[in-house]
């Protein structure tokens, strides 16, 4: 059994979220010893729109490793806000909670900063905490949510929210992992295959935005670039990574069954600004460009396509979603071997 001190090292030894989660069930399923079960549970939507329930992990006792992959209810959704009261309970009310199971109990931790409350921990156990047990449990979530605050501060755009364009590259290479693995895993058996979303880069451009700055200052252009932040949060899916590379350029990492579907995510994210009125800036509408990731793709590569995309677009009327790969189709960009290499007629 490792001490307390050793797993608040390894608890911040990485920068990735995942590592992070896991380092977090292995530090309490070890450090509270009637526990054998570590749930990790967070809150997916804004306070007064419909919440969900995103399970990011779990460790059993005897677990070599935890299971920090992204778990979905019976309809291939996370589970609503509602369906899980106890945990509703302590979320809202910020407080841990004790619960009856036939063989023992639940216990219900909020993980909570001093600004918000992210999600719960939920721990099956042999028997209550006691009063030390629950003060270790706090800490070492407290460590835990303090560390994601400071990973969170590096990674995010001041301005939006969103994340950065330093934070985009790792969770690139992770996607092309991915695709690499779909490729090479055994063809024999389809049914492994069926179902898969695959993963696709979009870059999106706000059409005449020096033109709002222009016209009303770059407050009301900042202010533009919030909302359209906020309405990407709404439209895209709670697993898709949305980035702002500066000025008014996005970036959506995102996955989709095909390239079709992808195209309609996009189109709906168009459709919502187009419909949207901005408080100052009136009507607002911006150009898209997107492509697939390939297995062993570059995130440079991958931008490159989207943005040939994004500017045919831009070149053709604006206030459209361009896919790389039917542009291609239709003879209007071509694509040589290097897949980054592309002219535009």
């Amino acid at each position: 059994m490792s001490t307390a001190l050793e797993h608040m090292v390894e608890l911040t030894r990485s920068r990735d979220r995942e590592l992070v989660d896991a380092s977090l069930l292995t530090a309490l399923l070890d450090l509270l010893p009637s526990t054998r079960r570590v749930l990790l549970w967070r809150v997916l939507g804004e306070p007064g729109q419909p919440q969900q329930w995103l399970h990011c992990g779990r460790q059993d006792r005897g677990d070599l490793v935890p299971a920090t992959e992204l778990q979905l209810g019976d309809q291939g959704e996370p589970p609503a806000f509602a369906t899980m009261p106890a945990h509703a309970r302590c979320f809202a009310s910020v407080q841990m909670l004790t619960e009856p199971l036939p063989d023992g109990v639940q216990v219900l931790v909020p993980m909570a900063s001093e600004r918000e409350v992210e999600g719960v921990v939920e721990l099956w156990l042999d028997a209550p905490l006691d009063a030390q047990g629950e003060r270790l449990a706090r800490s070492v979530l407290k460590i835990h949510r303090n560390f994601l605050s400071l990973l969170e501060y590096s990674e995010r755009d001041t301005l939006t929210g969103l994340l950065n364009r330093k934070s985009f590259d790792e969770t690139f290479l992770k996607a092309t992992v991915l695709e690499a693995e779909r490729l090479f895993t055994s063809d024999a058996d389809p049914r492994r295959h069926a179902g898969l979303r695959h993963h696709f880069l979009g870059v999106i451009d706000i059409d005449h935005f020096k033109r709002v700055n222009d016209d009303y200052g770059h407050l009301i252009g900042d202010e533009v670039l919030v909302l359209v932040a906020r309405i990407m949060r709404s439209t895209f899916r709670y697993d898709d990574r949305l980035y702002r590379f500066g000025g008014e350029e996005f970036v959506v990492l995102l996955t989709a069954p095909d390239d079709e579907a992808a195209g309609a995510a996009f189109e709906r994210l168009r459709l919502n600004l187009e419909n949207f009125v901005f408080p100052r800036a009136g009507r607002v509408t911006i150009s898209t460009g997107y492509s697939d990731v390939r297995p062993g793709d570059t995130p440079q590569a991958a931008f490159d396509r989207a943005d040939k995309a994004v500017y045919h677009g831009k070149e053709n009327g604006r206030n459209q979603v361009c896919s790389y790969r039917e542009l291609v189709a239709a003879g209007l960009l071509s694509e040589s071997s290097d897949s980054s290499d592309v002219e535009l007629f």
